[in-house]
C-alpha cells in the first residue's frame, strides 16, 4: 500500500508562507481518480485548485476547512487501497470560518475582485487570510504590528488595527460561537448576533465580516432552509422561514438576539420580530427583501437555473457594483456547491413562491415600521437585484445608509464598513 500526499508549494515566483484550506471537493473514503480536484486553497494572491496526483481513496484530511497550512505541509493523504479514513486533525479553524465552511462554494461567500485593486507588498510577512481582509478594508499592512511568529501579520492583528480600542475581556466561562464573547444580556447570558443570509448563499456569506466585529462578539449564523446544511429542511414563506429560525434559537436556549439579515435574511429578520418569540434588541438590515415589489427576476432565475459557469458568471456579476469583477474560477466553484448540496430545486421552489414574474410576493413595511428597537438599513447605491429606492419606505426611526458604488452584498463588496455599522447598530442598545 503506498499513500500520496496532497501538499501545495510555493510557484510562480509568488512569496507564500501559509495557504488557506478554502474547500475539500471530497471527503475522508471518497474514491478519486488522477486529475480529479481535491481541495481548493487560498494564497495571499488567488484561488488555487490542487488536483488529485494518482487514483485512490482520500483516507486522511488533516487540514480543515478554514484554516491555514505551511506551505509545503502535508494537506491529506491519498491511498492506493481503500481503508479507514480519518477525521481531521488540525487545530482550531480561524474565527473568520465559525460561521460556514463553504468557502468559494456558494453564491455570496467569495471575496470580491475589484477592478482596481489595492496594491499589496508580497515582502511584508502576513497569512493569506490577513492580506485579504487587510486589502478589502483598506488598510497599509505595512503599519501593521504582527504577533506571529517572526512577526508574522495574523487575522486577530488587521482585527486589532481596525478597533484599537476592544472592549474588555470577557468573563471566564462564557462561550462564544466565533471564538469570542458578546454584549451582555440577563444574568451572565450574552446577546449574540444573529446573521441571516440572503437567497441562493449559506452562512458563510459573513465570513469576511465576522473577523471585522472585534474579540468581544458571540455571533451565531444559520442557514436558512433550501440552503447550506439546511437544503433538506421545507419552507415556501417567509413567516415560514421565521419560524424556523426562531425554533432553532429556542433549541439552542437564545432569548435574546440582535438581528442581522441580507435580502432575504432582512425580510426573515422583520419576520421573526413580528412572531414576538425570541426578544429582539436591534436590526441590521443589508438591501432587505420585502420593502417594495419589484426584484431582478432575471437575477434570481438565473442564479437558479444556470448549469455552466460561464452563464452562470454572467448573472452573478449583477449583484455587484459596476466598478467590481467576480474572482476567476468563482461562477465554477459555485456551480459545484449546487451540484454538491442538489438545492436546486429547493431554490426554484422558493422563487416560485416568493418571486414569481419580477415580483416580491410579500410585504415587511408593516413589520419594520412596528419596530422599537435601533434599526438600521444599508444599502448599495448600485444595487441591481434590489432597487436602493426601496430604502425609502423606511420609517424615520431607522437609520439608512446608501453605499455609493456598491451593489447587492455590501457584506462582499464593503466588509469593513459593514461590520462596523452593524457594531454601531449593537452598541446603541447600551
Amino acid at each position: 500500500m503506498a499513500n500520496h500526499p496532497i501538499s501545495i508549494e510555493s510557484a510562480g515566483g509568488e512569496y507564500m508562507e501559509a495557504v488557506l484550506v478554502v474547500s475539500w471537493a471530497a471527503k475522508p473514503g471518497d474514491r478519486v481518480k488522477a486529475g480529479d480536484l481535491i481541495v481548493t486553497v487560498e494564497t495571499a494572491k488567488a484561488a488555487t485548485e490542487v488536483e488529485a496526483s494518482h487514483d485512490g481513496w482520500l483516507t486522511r484530511i488533516d487540514f480543515a476547512e478554514g484554516q491555514e497550512a505551511p506551505v509545503g505541509a502535508v494537506l491529506g493523504l491519498i491511498s492506493d487501497t481503500e481503508e479507514m479514513a480519518t477525521e481531521p486533525i488540525a487545530s482550531q479553524p480561524d474565527p473568520v470560518s465559525a460561521a460556514g465552511t463553504s468557502g468559494l462554494e456558494n453564491a455570496f461567500a467569495a471575496p470580491v475582485a475589484a477592478s482596481t485593486p489595492r496594491a499589496t507588498d508580497d515582502r511584508i510577512i502576513a497569512s493569506p487570510l490577513a492580506r485579504r481582509i487587510a486589502r478589502q478594508a483598506g488598510i497599509d499592512l505595512a503599519g501593521v504590528t504582527g504577533t506571529g511568529p517572526n512577526g508574522r501579520i495574523k487575522q486577530r492583528d488587521v482585527a486589532r488595527a481596525l478597533d484599537p480600542h476592544p472592549a474588555p475581556a470577557r468573563p471566564k466561562g462564557l462561550s462564544s460561537t466565533s471564538g469570542a464573547a458578546g454584549i451582555m444580556a440577563t444574568g451572565s447570558r450574552l446577546i449574540p448576533i444573529v446573521l441571516l443570509h440572503g437567497f441562493g448563499a449559506d452562512k458563510s456569506a459573513w465570513r469576511q465580516v465576522l473577523p471585522l466585529l472585534g474579540k468581544d462578539i458571540e455571533t451565531l449564523a444559520l442557514d436558512l432552509p433550501g440552503h447550506g446544511s439546511s437544503t433538506d429542511q421545507p419552507a415556501d414563506s417567509i413567516e415560514q422561514l421565521a419560524y424556523w429560525v426562531s425554533d432553532k434559537l429556542e433549541a439552542e436556549g437564545i432569548e435574546h438576539v440582535h438581528l442581522v439579515g441580507h435580502s432575504l435574511g432582512g425580510a426573515t429578520a422583520l419576520a421573526l420580530t413580528s412572531l414576538g418569540r425570541v426578544a429582539v434588541q436591534s436590526v441590521t438590515l443589508l438591501a432587505p427583501a420585502g420593502l417594495g415589489p419589484e426584484i431582478n427576476g432575471s437575477f434570481i432565475t438565473g442564479l437558479t437555473r444556470s448549469e455552466t459557469p460561464d452563464a452562470l458568471e454572467r448573472w452573478l456579476t449583477l449583484m455587484l457594483g459596476e466598478n467590481a469583477a467576480l474572482p476567476q474560477g468563482y461562477a465554477a466553484a459555485v456551480i459545484r456547491q449546487i451540484e454538491k448540496i442538489g438545492n436546486r430545486g429547493a431554490l426554484e421552489a422558493l422563487v416560485g413562491r416568493l418571486f414569481a414574474h419580477d415580483t416580491q410576493a410579500f410585504d415587511m413595511v408593516p413589520a419594520l415600521k412596528a419596530l422599537s428597537v435601533p434599526t438600521r438599513i444599508i444599502w448599495g447605491r448600485s444595487d441591481r437585484v434590489i432597487p436602493a429606492s426601496h430604502a425609502a419606505r423606511a420609517p424615520d426611526f431607522a437609520a439608512v445608509h446608501l453605499l455609493p458604488g456598491v451593489g447587492h452584498v455590501p457584506q462582499m463588496e464593503a466588509p469593513a464598513l459593514t461590520a462596523r455599522l452593524i457594531m454601531e447598530t449593537v452598541r446603541s442598545t447600551g
